[in-house]
C-alpha cells in the first residue's frame, strides 16, 4: 500500500488486502459530469491509484443543480480537467489522466488499456459511444460498470466481459459497425428497466420523443455515486473475504430514497413496461406529483 494516513479509516470495513487492491487499481471513467464526476470523487476517497477521466464538455450553468464540481470557479472549464484537479487534492498520490476530447474511435483502446474497471457514464442517447467502450473493454477482459440516476434514485449494473453484452441489452447486433450503430434508434425501454412510481408521465413522453433531455437532480446523482462506487469496490476486490459478487447484466440494482425501495430488476421490456404500467395508473388516478418541464 501507499502507507498514506488518508485511507486508514477505510480499515475496519475493509481489510489491508482489499485496500491494497484498491490503491493498485486503475479506473477509467468515460463521462465526468454528474454521476461520473461524483463517482470519481468517491473512488479517490476510497484510495484508487489511477483515475482516467474522459469528457469533451465544459461545465455550464445548467449543470449546477446536480454536478458536484460545477461551481462559479469551474464554469467554462472542461469537466475532466475540473474533476481531475479536485480529486488530485483529495488523494496526494493519485495518478489522474484526462482526455479532454472525450472517448473517440482513436483513443478508446488506449483509454481502457490496463484498466481494472471501466465506468461508462456517457450519454445514453449516444449509444454508439457506450458500444465502442464496451467492445474495447470486452476485448481486454475488463468489466464495464454503469450507474444511472433516475429521479431521486438510481440503478447500476456491471457488464461482465463474458456475460450479456451491451449490444444485446440494447437490441443491437454485435456484427454491426459503430457507423451502423450510430444510425440506429434505441428505445428508452432498453435503458430503463425501472421507472419511479412518482414520475409525471408527460415528462417521460417528451424524453421518449427526444423533445427534451432527461431531467436530473442532485439526490439521484448522489444515489448513483453511492451505488456505483460500492459496485466498483466489489469489482476491484473480487468475491473473496465473503464479499458478494457485483450485480451483473442483465440484472441491475435499484435504490430510490423517495419510495424507500431497494431491489434488483432485469433489463428488458418486461420490467420497463411493468413499471410504466404502475406510473400510468398513478397518473390516471391523479396520485402523481405534477412536474414542470
Amino acid at each position: 500500500m501507499n502507507n498514506l494516513p488518508h485511507f486508514d479509516r477505510n480499515l475496519g470495513f475493509m481489510n489491508e488486502t482489499e485496500q491494497a487492491k484498491i490503491e493498485n487499481s486503475i479506473v477509467a471513467i468515460a463521462g465526468a459530469g454528474g454521476d461520473g464526476g461524483l463517482l470519481a470523487v468517491e473512488l479517490a476517497r476510497m484510495g484508487v491509484g489511477e483515475i482516467r477521466l474522459a469528457d469533451p464538455d465544459p461545465f455550464e450553468a445548467e449543470n449546477s443543480n446536480r454536478q458536484a464540481l460545477c461551481t462559479a470557479d469551474t464554469l467554462g472549464v472542461n469537466k475532466a480537467v475540473a474533476v481531475g484537479d479536485h480529486i488530485s487534492k483529495i488523494h496526494p498520490k493519485l495518478n489522474v489522466v484526462t482526455y479532454t476530447e472525450g472517448i473517440t474511435r482513436d483513443n478508446t483502446g488506449e483509454f481502457v488499456q490496463g484498466a481494472t474497471l471501466v465506468i461508462d457514464e456517457t450519454e445514453f442517447t449516444m449509444h454508439a459511444l457506450g458500444v465502442m467502450l464496451a467492445r474495447e473493454s470486452r476485448a481486454r477482459n475488463i468489466p464495464v460498470l454503469t450507474a444511472l440516476n433516475i429521479g431521486f434514485g438510481a440503478l447500476t449494473t456491471t457488464f461482465h466481459p463474458e456475460g450479456k453484452t451491451l449490444e444485446k441489452t440494447l437490441g443491437l447486433s454485435a456484427d454491426d459497425s459503430i457507423e451502423e450503430i450510430e444510425k440506429q434508434q434505441v428505445s428508452l425501454s432498453k435503458w430503463l428497466p425501472y421507472l419511479p412510481k412518482y414520475a409525471d408521465i408527460a415528462v417521460f413522453e417528451k424524453i421518449a420523443k427526444q423533445e427534451k433531455s432527461a431531467p436530473s437532480i442532485a439526490t439521484g446523482v448522489a444515489a448513483a455515486a453511492m451505488l456505483g462506487s460500492t459496485q466498483a469496490f466489489l469489482n476491484i476486490v473480487g468475491d473473496s473475504n465473503n464479499r458478494p459478487k457485483p450485480v451483473y447484466a442483465p440484472r441491475a440494482h435499484v435504490i430510490d430514497p423517495m419510495t424507500m425501495e431497494a431491489k434488483t430488476v432485469k433489463f428488458g421490456n418486461v420490467s420497463h413496461y411493468r413499471h410504466l404500467a404502475g406510473v400510468l395508473v398513478r397518473n390516471a388516478t391523479k396520485r402523481t406529483p405534477k412536474a414542470s418541464y
